[in-house]
């Protein structure tokens, strides 16, 4: 299969934002493995063994990584590759590694990037190149209770608390259960929209070693790692990048400003002119529109009877009722430079439709019954 290496767009541009709040396009699941001890060609392995064929032992951070990653299930194939670091630390920063590998001939699109070894102050670094790269790259670092106190690790993440950082926390160096290409096979091996990382089932994986004070501070940090709250029962607990958004809505940004870039790009290059007056914007529009159509059916955009865009009302506790639009796309009023330039601006949000992050249930058990006056249940 021929690689496809686009060049730069000058048809459009496209800004997504992620509003938060509690009250072919590139997969934006696709990772890269990067080893830092090895230097490797980029390489589409299948199964873990063939990293033996590439030099790596048993007993390497990639080799336990990629073991912990197809353990998962559904994985078919992974992208790896290695810059020997040690060879020249000085030069080879995360930038320098990340543009050497977009020069390979074979380098192939990603979005999150998994590092086989890492500690606070390398993480400092790939967290320092990644922060501009909030539209593009997604990165995952993982460190240990051992090498580092959860302090420290929590200070690392609210230095880059950004969205397009997550931090997890494993609980040894030796025999370790890595939660960062763990989270990374179950995000992969499922539709985008089908899930949340919090509460994710894992497969495979042994019972954490965190005492009580410890997980409640992961907990309270926001830090990811992996719980065992019934016996058998595995699951990412947290699921929440740097900032304390969840990890999935960045890689639905990701997705919907890949589409909205790919689909807005093939209108204005298969259509022989889009006018600008009514019939050119509603094209433009419809266009919009079909991507958080196209999010709704995902899982991912709120909807009412199909509708993203249709009016929610929502009661209080005293009974007003409340009118939500759930969904907007509207062209600003064009400047006189728009109209010489000929450039639509539309501003456009849809709402989110999430997932249950926490139960609480509270009841009672009585002897006798609750009366009931009137007949009225």
């Amino acid at each position: 299969m021929a690689i496809y290496k686009p060049t730069l767009n000058f048809l459009n541009t496209v800004k997504v934002e992620t509003k938060y709040s509690k009250s072919y396009v590139q997969d934006p699941r696709d990772a890269l493995f990067l080893s830092t001890i090895k230097d490797i060609e980029p390489t589409i392995i299948t199964e873990v063994t063939d990293l033996l064929e590439l030099g790596f032992t048993t007993s390497d951070a990639m080799y336990k990584k990629v073991s912990d990653a197809l353990a998962q299930g559904g994985i078919d194939t992974i992208i790896v590759y290695g810059v020997d670091v040690s060879a020249d630390a000085v030069n080879l920063t995360p930038e320098k590694i990340m543009t050497t590998y977009e020069d390979e001939p074979a380098a192939l699109n990603y979005s999150i990037l998994i590092l086989d070894v890492v500690n606070v102050e390398s993480a400092k670094k790939w967290a320092a190149a990644f922060k501009p790269l909030i539209d593009k790259k997604h990165l995952f670092i993982q460190l240990n209770k051992v090498d580092n106190t959860l302090v420290e690790i929590n200070n690392f993440r609210t230095e880059y608390a950004v969205s397009n950082i997550t931090t997890f926390v494993a609980d040894n160096d030796e025999n370790i259960d890595n939660v960062d290409a763990i989270t990374w096979a179950r995000a992969r091996n499922r539709d985008l929209g089908s899930y949340i990382v919090h509460s994710t089932e894992v497969r495979g994986v042994r019972q954490p070693d965190f005492t009580k004070t410890e997980q409640m501070n992961l907990k309270d940090y926001g830090l990811n790692f992996i719980s065992n709250p019934i016996r058998g029962k595995f699951h990412i607990q947290n699921g929440l990048a740097n900032n304390g958004e969840p990890v999935e809505l960045h890689l639905y940004k990701l997705w919907e400003l890949w589409t909205l870039k790919e689909r807005l790009t093939r209108l204005q290059i298969e259509i022989d002119k889009i006018p600008t007056n009514q019939s050119g914007f509603e094209m433009l529009e419809a266009t919009i529109k079909g991507v958080i159509f196209t999010a709704k059916d995902m899982g991912i955009a709120k909807a009412i009877a199909g509708d993203p865009f249709a009016v929610e009302v929502r009661t209080d506790a005293d009974g007003n009722n409340f009118n939500y639009l759930l969904g907007k796309v509207e062209l600003q009023f064009p400047s006189e430079e728009d109209i010489r330039n000929s450039d639509f601006k539309f501003r456009y949000f849809h709402t989110l439709l999430d997932g249950v992050r926490h139960v609480d249930v509270a009841g009672y058990i009585t002897q006798t019954g609750e009366l009931v006056l009137g007949g009225n249940k």
